[in-house]
């Protein structure tokens, strides 16, 4: 029994031997470093950040990470690497609820969860698609209208001119829809923040609010101030639901429908009857994020590039010693359960 004993230290004295081996071992030579802008980014939302509308955008290649839209020049800036380090998952023509569903998209997902910031502007379809929808409804075909070119331009595509006639139907109706399509984004825009925070509970979530495309919109009559009022609801939900009820914050927003106001024209291609930013409005779009953004710090930690000669020796010295210590101690368990089993051979031959 003794014996037995003495055996059971001795494994257990090398157990421990090999457990701290281990523990020198995982000692690398890592570092933290924190700076003012992200190591991984992600975009989400629909055409205003895939860059629809912009030169070089090609919608059968979205997204698409050449053109000028303020995604690309943000990760320009930060030296972030397209499908590396950097993820455009927008796609022209989603809704919030369809960017809710995007997130079990396991690519997307796994973006997400990797990055440290996460852009999303999202909402103004939600709205959008009411009034195309209406507007569609009631276009007449190209040889009802004489073949006339007059169009509002959506990713889904265009419009054919509208007859005067049916506009005041159409406006009549156009509040109803628009408060269902405002009820349907606040459930749908809660869903997405907290789908968000549960894949990602760290990231800095950046939102922007919705400009207002239709802003002195002449073509159609009180289309303007419909539109002003239902995207200035969108905007107060966006703001409003920051805060949680906790009172910690769940994401930051950008003013963007701020910096646009009364500049509708020059930041948007509206004039050419297109809703979507110009290189202007994504270049202000751009000022905007990267303000936000490098105001707050990022953190990971990287392999120490500075350490010293000595240093790297005594890491290599270490993996020696490391590699002896297990040869030792599968040595010391081999003869241990030798010892033993002999010892077990004696024992049953004396009985």
């Amino acid at each position: 029994m003794k014996f037995k004993r003495r055996v059971f230290s001795a494994v257990l004295a090398a157990v421990i031997m090999f457990c701290c081996a281990v523990s020198a071992a995982a000692d690398g030579g890592l570092k933290e470093i924190s700076q003012s802008t992200p190591f991984r980014m992600t975009v989400l939302g629909d055409s205003i950040a895939a860059g629809y509308g912009l030169d070089g955008y090609v919608r059968e290649n979205e997204p698409c990470y050449e053109t000028a839209s303020y995604a690309n020049k943000l990760a320009e800036k930060y030296g972030l690497k397209a499908k590396s380090t950097y993820f455009n998952d927008a796609v022209s023509g989603a809704t919030t609820a369809d960017l809710v569903n995007l997130l079990s998209d396991s690519n997307v997902s796994k973006h997400v969860k990797g990055s440290d910031t996460i852009l999303i502007s999202i909402g103004g379809n939600d709205l959008l698609h009411v009034l195309l929808g209406m507007l569609e409804d009631n276009a007449p075909n190209d040889s009802e209208s004489g073949g006339d070119n007059s169009q509002v331009t959506s990713p889904e595509g265009s419009l054919g001119s509208i007859d005067p006639l049916k506009i005041a139907e159409i406006i009549s109706t156009l509040p109803e829809k628009t408060e269902e399509a405002i009820e349907g984004f606040e459930t749908d825009f809660e869903a997405l923040i907290v789908k968000m925070r549960e894949i990602n509970p760290e990231a800095l979530i950046v939102i922007d609010t919705i400009y207002d495309p239709f802003e002195g919109f002449e073509q159609i009559p009180m289309i303007d101030e419909i539109a002003a009022d239902a995207i200035g609801k969108i905007n107060e939900i966006i703001k409003n639901k920051a805060t949680g009820s906790d009172g910690k914050d769940r994401y930051v927003v950008v003013d963007v429908a701020a910096n646009f106001e009364g500049k509708n024209k020059e930041l948007t291609n509206i004039e050419k009857l297109d809703i979507h930013p110009n290189a202007d409005g994504h270049a202000l779009i751009f000022e905007l994020l990267d303000k936000e953004i490098t105001s707050h710090t990022f953190t990971t930690w990287i392999i120490d590039p500075d350490a010293s000669s000595k240093a790297k020796e005594e890491k290599v010295q270490e993996a020696k010693n490391y590699s002896r210590m297990m040869f030792a101690f599968f040595f010391m368990l081999i003869i241990m359960i030798t010892v033993l089993f002999l010892h077990s051979i004696h024992n049953f031959r004396n009985k």
